[in-house]
């Protein structure tokens, strides 16, 4: 990625944003849905001459519907997280809500999402608690930390 090509304005800022809020949207909706097609999967599973099988079927059905209700409220609490956000925030230091630019890549310091195009450019949305987001948080354009034997040079933060 070439460091002068980054764009570094809110209206980014803002499609980064609302590019999060649309993934944790779909994926909330598609959870909701494997949730309710296993319940009724469960709901119309007649109980057959197998016996044990039936109720083996059953039980693995809904140990999947509590990993997926696990799922669905972790996503919920990030959705949320996401919504609550002043992401309009501007600091000479990086703290929840900064956008940064370094030299290995861009980061949005909001809720773990990973790694999000947006206009071809590559930025990482990540938690403050992350690894590279508690060295992030407090630093300053100039700053320069290591992380895994590289050296990280802070170069923009919006």
């Amino acid at each position: 990625m070439a460091i002068k090509n980054f764009s570094m304005d809110l209206e980014f800022k803002e499609k980064i944003y609302l590019h999060g809020l649309s993934l944790l949207a779909d994926k909330q909706s598609n959870l909701q849905k494997d949730i309710a097609a296993l319940r009724d999967g469960i709901a119309n599973d007649s109980k057959s001459s197998m016996g044990d099988k039936y109720e083996t079927s059953r039980e693995m059905s809904q140990q999947e519907i509590n990993r997926l209700e696990q799922q669905f409220a972790i996503n919920q609490h990030h959705l949320f997280n996401l919504k609550k956000l002043f992401w309009q925030n501007k600091s000479l230091q990086i703290l929840l809500g900064s956008l940064v630019l370094t030299n290995i890549g861009s980061f949005f310091i909001t809720v773990s999402l990973g790694e999000i195009k947006i206009e071809n450019q590559s930025v990482f949305m990540i938690s403050p608690g992350s690894p590279i987001g508690k060295l992030l948080i407090g630093k300053k354009v100039g700053d320069e930390f290591e992380m895994n034997k590289k050296l990280i040079n802070v170069v923009a933060i919006l």
